[in-house]
């Protein structure tokens, strides 16, 4: 299997996980990809999509049952995450269903939280919803005699950036759990080298693992953002610019929309031609993928056509001085997609999170290493 990471990474756990029906029941079927995006997107019945409210009872029996499906065993373990919505919310209860000792939940004002569109219901709701409340700690900020308690510090909003002076709070064997590959994070939002030195394990969720199986979910999430826009994909120019995993997946995704798609790693690789339009699914990056230099052969090879962001900055004045029409036309936040992944559902997510966490209970115990495993250790 060809890997693009930022760093090296060894797979932890063998394929025992493969073949789970539970995969197969939330992963969206073959036949559902074979029609367009805008029918395939829209929540069926009892699934958790965004265009309703999603009750607490149906979120909370799905993480319960991903949890089981995965395996997750977190008992005695404490774990530190967000206390938000969404996400945040899921990583948390995950950890309490699956026997954490604790759950220290990072919080601001509960005013203040960064509501998702799909929900209202927090950590908090969902933990009494579960009757878990018992092991969530909601607190404002770590103390720092929690720290030597702590087994696995969870990637999320209300915990980064995770720097040297966290990566010394952390006592040695403590893992961080990234919820993410490394090529999907800005560089800045984990020091590796203060880990390492620290003697702190660094995890990463196999995204491609067929337990996760995210990146035909986040290929699915490009063609919407194409619908988005307006765009009608089936016989449209497209020339997608990716340096990640995700290129043959978003490839396979447009031409089974009826796109004629060219794939290219630098936007200076772009040939003039007819482009209806200019995808844009890079790395987050310290500097902006598309500088004023990638913009510059945009507006030369592709003059008229739209710049559309998935993934990857774009230094948004250089566009406007070129007079290119871009999508989404509010700037997506540092690292994030030009669409949100809640509009699959709830499903996928709770795969990566549970995924995330399933990886880092196995680094924490140091269990043995293997190939195509649910997760692997990152390196600086």
């Amino acid at each position: 299997m060809q890997r693009i990471t930022t760093g090296h990474y060894v797979n932890i756990i063998g394929p025992s996980l493969m073949g789970s029906a539970f995969c197969e029941r939330i992963r969206p079927r073959d036949d559902e990809r074979a029609y367009p995006v805008t029918d395939g997107l829209q929540p069926e019945d009892g699934d958790l999509g965004q265009d309703a409210e999603i009750d607490q009872a149906t979120v909370v029996n799905a993480i319960r049952e991903c949890v089981e499906e995965f395996q997750l065993d977190l008992d005695g373990q404490v774990v530190v995450t967000g206390a938000g919505f969404g996400s945040e919310a899921i990583t948390a209860i995950a950890a309490a269903l699956a026997g954490a000792r604790t759950v220290f939940a990072l919080t601001a004002e509960r005013k203040k939280h960064a509501r998702s569109p799909a929900t209202s219901w927090d950590a908090l709701d969902l933990a009494n919803h579960a009757g878990h409340s018992a092991q969530l700690k909601i607190m404002r900020r770590m103390h720092p005699h929690h720290w030597n308690e702590v087994d696995i510090l969870v990637n999320c909003p209300r915990t980064r950036p995770i720097s040297r002076t966290t990566a010394e709070f952390l006592r040695p064997h403590s893992v961080v759990a990234l919820m993410a590959e490394p090529w999907e994070l800005s560089p800045e939002m984990v020091d590796l080298h203060a880990c390492s030195e620290m003697q702190v394990k660094v995890v990463a969720p196999n995204l491609e693992h067929p337990s996760i199986n995210l990146l035909p979910d986040l290929a699915r999430l490009c063609c919407r953002l194409l619908y988005d826009a307006g765009l009608s994909i089936r016989n449209t120019e497209i020339a997608v610019l990716c340096d990640t995993p995700c290129r043959r997946y978003i490839e396979d995704a447009l031409i089974e929309q009826g796109a004629r798609v060219t794939m290219l790693a630098h936007p200076q690789m772009l040939l003039p031609g007819m482009w209806d339009a200019v995808v844009v699914a890079l790395r987050p990056a310290e500097k902006p993928s598309m500088d004023i230099n990638g913009l510059a052969r945009v507006f030369e090879a592709a003059r008229g056509s739209l710049l559309v962001q998935f993934s990857g900055e774009i230094d948004r004045l250089a566009a406007r001085y070129f007079g290119l029409r871009i999508w989404p036309p509010r700037k997506p936040g540092r690292g994030q997609l030009g669409v949100s992944p809640e509009i699959l559902g709830w499903y996928p997510t709770i795969r990566r999170l549970v995924g995330g966490l399933k990886a880092a209970e196995m680094a924490r115990r140091g269990a043995d290493l293997g190939r195509d495993g649910i997760g692997f250790i990152v390196s600086p």
